[in-house]
């Protein structure tokens, strides 16, 4: 057996010729099987939908529907940033950040003077005497008030 190796190279390529007639067999069934479909065509509208018919009437039109050309493509913004102008504005923020946490870092600054601060915080927060009523002041509401219910009259009384 080992002094024939051409046998079995030949049963190979008779193996690999039958798969592909196989192939193309089934191939050629699908290909019968839906030879009233087209891909590139609007598959047709549900003949049970009360807009069928107006479906299938759009993707008729859509057919010759105008198809974009060349020209109709926009023209390249200029007012984008380049790639370099990005690296720049990235650095730029980078170095500004670098240097705000140089500027607040803990040991740039100390507290000092926190009595004179409190001192002027409470000047200025300083809320105003509140009014408390003197008697005297206590006289004149009872008075007005003594006033008021003299020049009251009682409502008329409901006859029995």
């Amino acid at each position: 057996m080992n002094d024939q190796p051409g046998k079995i190279a030949r049963l190979g390529e008779l193996f690999r010729g039958a798969a592909l007639v196989g192939l193309l067999a089934g191939l050629s069934a699908c290909a019968s099987s839906l030879s009233s479909v087209s891909p590139f065509s609007p598959p047709p509208a549900d003949p049970n939908s009360p807009i069928a018919a107006e479906a299938n009437a759009a993707a008729k039109d859509s057919k010759h529907a105008a198809l974009p050309r060349f020209i109709d493509i926009p023209a390249i913004p200029t007012d984008v940033r380049t790639p370099v102008q990005f690296k720049k504005a990235v650095g730029a923020e980078k170095v500004a950040a670098d240097k705000l946490k140089r500027d607040t870092a803990p040991e740039t600054w100390t507290l000092s003077d926190t009595e004179g601060y409190a001192a002027q915080a409470r000047k200025v927060g300083k809320a105003p005497p509140s009014d408390i009523p003197t008697d005297a002041d206590r006289a004149a509401t009872e008075a007005f008030a003594k006033a008021a219910r003299d020049r009251a009259t009682a409502p008329p009384s409901k006859p029995q």
